[in-house]
């Protein structure tokens, strides 16, 4: 199995006064009921305790839904903390991209060195009110939206792009309509279960993502949709892997682990092993790139 470097991509870290979600009480959320254990300080010495001895040699902080006054708050700490402790080594922060003045506001985020990109989540799936952050499945082609993502191509920041597979043809016309940004498929495309219909109803979404060139595709939130709290079984997981693998390449997926929300379904060492052993029969260019070489590329790291 592999061995060599890995870039996690996709974490969290918080001081749980600045993030209002931590503060309320639990409400359904796209991971679960129950996140007793999120609602806790997480620091940066918890997550390089964490990553332990697994080799993890770069990071991307993603934002966790800071205080919505101040979002340029949550880039700023996380600069001091990369400037004392060298993690994390991007920063993906927060804008509201339908805002008329969002070009202040990332002109705000490029002040700081680490900083590489906007994750606006616009995820909508019927039936599902824990799951629709937005009005309705296509937010993204609203004229405000299209706007602020046109934005990001002249500060060159990349847009985190978090939906579900009944949003993919949606994301195509926005990806399309921009070949100058480079996008990033959150959590492996939000895969909700397992079974044969849903996986094949999302595979077949995916094509109409794999034509554009500059769309990557993020493996994180492993167990994200897990029910009742156990893991997915190894198989499935490998199966969705690879199959993002087989249709983007492995120049266009990498890993990241989603802690320490993944946290609340297993460790980083199982997770870790669990992503190693999904790629372990393939060629040893594909493994550098899914753990290494596509995200030093990706985040300029």
């Amino acid at each position: 199995m592999y061995e060599g470097p890995i870039i996690d991509t996709h974490h969290h870290l918080w001081e749980v006064k600045n993030y209002p979600w931590l503060l309320a009480p639990e409400t359904p959320k796209i991971f679960g009921n129950s996140y007793e254990m999120l609602r806790n300080d997480y620091l940066i010495d918890d997550l390089l305790t964490d990553f332990g001895k697994n080799n993890v040699v770069s990071s991307v902080h993603v934002q966790a839904h800071y205080d919505p006054s101040n979002p340029v708050g949550e880039t700023e700490w996380l600069q001091s903390v990369a400037d004392q402790h060298g993690f994390p080594h991007a920063i993906a922060g927060y804008a509201d991209l339908t805002d008329p003045e969002v070009e202040k506001l990332i002109s705000a985020h490029c002040a700081f060195d680490n900083f590489r990109a906007i994750r606006h989540v616009v995820y909508w799936q019927a039936d599902h009110p824990s799951r629709q952050v937005v009005d309705r499945p296509d937010f993204c082609l609203s004229k405000e939206y299209r706007r602020g993502v046109s934005t990001l191509g002249d500060y060159g920041v990349s847009l985190e792009l978090q939906g579900f597979s009944n949003q993919f043809s949606y994301f195509s016309e926005l990806i399309g309509d921009n070949p100058g940004v480079s996008f990033c498929l959150v959590h492996a495309g939000l895969l909700t279960d397992d079974d044969e219909k849903v996986f094949n109803e999302w595979h077949k979404a995916l094509t109409n993502l794999v034509e554009h060139k500059n769309i990557f595709v993020k493996c994180s939130g492993v167990n994200l949709f897990s029910k009742e709290n156990k893991l997915r079984n190894q198989s499935d997981i490998s199966r969705q892997y690879n199959t993002l693998i087989d249709l983007f390449g492995s120049s266009r997926c990498f890993f990241g682990s989603n802690f320490p929300v993944e946290k609340l379904k297993t460790g980083y060492d199982f997770l870790i092993d669990t992503c190693k052993k999904t790629l372990e029969f393939r060629p040893e260019s594909d493994q550098k790139n899914f753990f290494y070489n596509t995200a030093k590329r990706f985040y300029r790291l």
